[in-house]
């Protein structure tokens, strides 16, 4: 159990929020990734592009139950249509699907947040030092009372059988970068709704898609050195998008991927 952050370390509207957070101008964190994969070579780091594509529908679902439940009717069955009709996979995933989503709720910690934050918060902001428009989509953030205080949660469905692992997951796959970009998001957020907050947090809450189920989190605004060193990644890469904006046959190709 999660007993507190310190302790532990397609419906027509989705569809049509999500093709409207994808068309805004504004550069995300996964942009960056897409960005750095063409630079570095989709082989030289572990890629979102090589992860099976029912791997990336699952998650998707999870997300969906789990944070728009109120929109979604049965997501596995629009997502995968042909799945049901070819094997078992779509009942099987079902239920994998329902077993993840009762050990999240189960949970104290996890269930006090899904009932008090604003889930899939957008937030439109200015990076300061490049003066690039930036976008991300929160899962979790809840913000205290007089607004001094600022917690992000992001979920997660790992691989990870251990803690250990879960965190080294946490760098291998730039965790680190996003946790920086999300956190950063907020302190220079263009509504200046938290310029006022004084402490932000940063969770992340992994649940292992194998039985027995655990959940991992670790706190990535307690780890030494952790969002700093995400923030020098994203500000490179923020530097090398905006350095392509001078090449409009690049930053064709680049808007394209985000799209």
């Amino acid at each position: 159990m999660l007993t507190s952050p310190i302790s532990i370390q397609t419906t027509p509207h989705l569809i049509t929020s999500g093709d409207f957070y994808r068309a805004l101008p504004r550069v995300s964190n996964s942009d960056l990734t897409r960005l750095k994969e063409e630079h570095l070579g989709y082989w030289s780091t572990p890629s979102t592009r090589f992860i099976p594509e029912k791997t990336k529908v699952f998650g998707r679902a999870f997300h969906q139950h789990l944070l728009e439940p109120e929109t979604v009717g049965t997501v596995l069955s629009q997502l995968l249509p042909d799945m049901t009709d070819m094997n078992a996979l779509a009942p099987a995933q079902t239920k994998q699907l329902q077993t993840l989503m009762q050990t999240i709720r189960q949970d104290g910690f996890c269930r006090r947040y899904l009932r008090q934050s604003d889930r899939e918060h957008v937030v439109l902001s200015t990076e300061p030092t490049t003066g690039i428009p930036c976008k991300a989509r929160l899962d979790l953030v809840y913000t205290s009372p007089k607004r001094r205080n600022a917690l992000i949660i992001d979920l997660k469905t790992t691989s990870a059988r251990t803690q250990a692992q879960f965190l080294e997951s946490c760098y291998t796959y730039d965790y680190d970068r996003q946790a920086a970009f999300y956190v950063d998001s907020l302190r220079h957020a263009d509504s200046g709704e938290w310029d006022a907050t004084r402490q932000f947090r940063f969770v992340f809450v992994g649940v292992m898609k194998q039985r027995p189920h655990r959940l991992f989190a670790v706190d990535a605004s307690s780890i030494p050195g952790f969002l700093d060193y995400g923030r020098k990644k994203y500000r490179f890469w923020l530097r090398k998008w905006q350095e392509e904006r001078t090449q409009p046959e690049l930053v064709a190709s680049a808007w394209s991927m985000s799209a």
